[in-house]
């Protein structure tokens, strides 16, 4: 018969097995205690910063600020010979605990919103002094909201901004934050620039959920603009960026000594050498805002916008020469805005009483985020109601492509041609069917008032009836005879 045979273990080996086993046990709870004396447990949650997840309390030296830190004492770093400091004036001394620290600076009272500010968002603020003297007449800054996942997108647009134009000016930059910046994108960008940069964070008023919007609502609102498929409909953090673009970033500290910004994005490319300063020609020729590429808005991330904008112009009583370029037949909002993503325009506009109450309107019917209201629309909206057309400028000159949007200039003099290097293949948005550009050249200016503001929103609201099928029947019987009558 043939059998299972029973294999005899040497007691050596079984020795060996509970010694490994034993030696795994011990290094467990080695680990465990560790962690505990680390606080893990008690550390702030995980945060998308990043491709994968990090740790905010892991940030090291000029990211977390471990131990004391002192404004005297500059961090260098020797991979790119880049030294980081303080900024005068601001506060240069520090906890070890920052996130305790911050806390503790928000329940405090202070005697500016600027101090506050300052205070809470220093242990993350540092600047570069860069080699190359300022050339530029204008208190001027390229401001770059941006995450630390988008160096490389960054250092390619960086470079091609540098050759265009700012090697002859060295105007600043501001780099702005909702998270700590890692060493690794401050040292690279300081590295990769003769000027003057400054790192910070976002106050944390300004990216948060305000108390007057209710957060489960909100979340059932992103859930629903998800499942319908609005780019970026499901995106807090989205609609977090829309709102700080429209009406925070200008109060962000680091801006307040300055009259105009550039707006730069990640992976934009620019086309074409900029052989003069655009601050100055804003400046000098009296321009509050400008743009490059001008297109029209998705209409499900704005539902109600256009309607809060009318009641704000009845409400105001606000008049426009050149209102009309938002409007179309029936009176609805036609969706062109200008692309905000390259934008120079006046912080002092946007400080402005006229457009702080517009945004503060717009802020309280709490679009951004029960809906998803961009800022290129608000921005429009606002030029259209409060600057005057001659105030706002279109740069021709400059090439630009952000995403699958791109635009040349008409390259039709020897000295464009040289200026500019636009890809052969690249089809001009300027010409394409969802460009407004044609539409903002052939605008006539005409005063627009509250009467005009009136009537188009007792237009919008007539067609929502109508499409919703609510319309009374009286109402729908006359609007068909008098369709029929206007056919002859």
């Amino acid at each position: 018969m043939f059998g299972i045979r029973r294999l005899a273990v040497p007691s050596t080996v079984s020795l060996g097995v509970a010694l490994v086993y034993f030696a795994c046990v011990l290094l467990i709870c080695r680990s465990a205690l560790q962690s505990r004396s680390l606080g893990v447990g008690d550390a702030p949650a995980p945060t998308m910063d990043s491709g994968d997840m990090s740790y905010p309390w892991k940030h090291d030296a000029a990211t977390a600020v471990s131990s004391i830190v002192d404004a005297q004492e500059p961090a260098v770093y020797e991979s790119f010979n880049v030294t980081l400091s303080r900024l005068d004036g601001w506060p240069t001394w520090f906890p070890e605990d920052l996130y305790a620290y911050r806390d503790e600076v928000l329940n405090d009272t202070w005697a500016t919103e600027t101090a506050r500010h300052r205070a809470e968002i220093a242990p993350w603020t540092w600047h570069h002094h860069g080699a190359a003297p300022f050339l530029g007449s204008q208190r001027a800054a390229f401001v770059v909201l941006i995450r630390n996942r988008e160096l490389a997108d960054f250092l390619a647009t960086m470079r091609q901004l540098e050759d265009r134009f700012n090697r002859r000016y060295h105007y600043p930059y501001v780099f702005l934050n909702d998270q700590p910046f890692t060493d690794e994108f401050m040292h690279t960008v300081a590295a990769s620039t003769d000027s003057n940069v400054t790192f910070a964070m976002i106050p944390r008023e300004h990216w948060s959920v305000p108390q007057f919007v209710d957060r489960k609502e909100a979340r059932q609102a992103r859930e629903r603009m998800g499942k319908s498929g609005v780019i970026y409909g499901h995106s807090l953090s989205y609609r977090h960026m829309c709102r700080y673009n429209s009406g925070f970033f200008f109060r962000h500290p680091l801006l307040l000594d300055l009259d105009w910004y550039w707006r730069v994005e990640p992976g934009v490319d620019f086309y074409c050498d900029i052989d003069y300063d655009p601050f100055e020609f804003m400046a000098r020729g009296g321009k509050k805002y400008s743009f490059v590429v001008a297109l029209r808005e998705l209409a499900k991330t704005i539902p109600t916008l256009w309607d809060h904008t009318l009641q704000y112009m009845i409400e105001r009583n606000v008049t426009s020469n050149w209102m009309s370029y938002f409007v179309g037949r029936q009176g609805e909002y036609n969706l062109c805005h200008f692309w905000s993503n390259f934008e120079i325009a006046s912080l002092a506009w946007l400080r402005s009483p006229a457009y702080l109450d517009y945004f503060d309107y717009l802020d309280q019917a709490r679009g951004f985020f029960m809906e998803r209201w961009g800022d290129a629309p608000v921005h429009s909206l606002a030029a259209g109601m409060l600057l005057a057309r001659d105030e706002v400028h279109f740069f021709d000159d400059i090439g630009y492509r952000h995403d699958e949007f791109a635009r040349c200039p008409q390259l039709d003099s020897a000295q464009m041609q040289l200026r500019c290097r636009c890809p052969r293949d690249m089809e001009n948005f300027d010409s394409s069917p969802g460009s407004c550009l044609p539409r903002w050249k052939q605008l006539e200016e005409g005063v627009w008032t509250a009467q005009d503001s009136r009537e188009a929103l007792r237009l919008v609201s007539r067609g929502r009836l109508e499409a919703s099928g609510l319309e009374p029947p009286i109402a729908a019987e006359r609007r068909r005879w008098y369709n029929f009558f206007g056919a002859f």
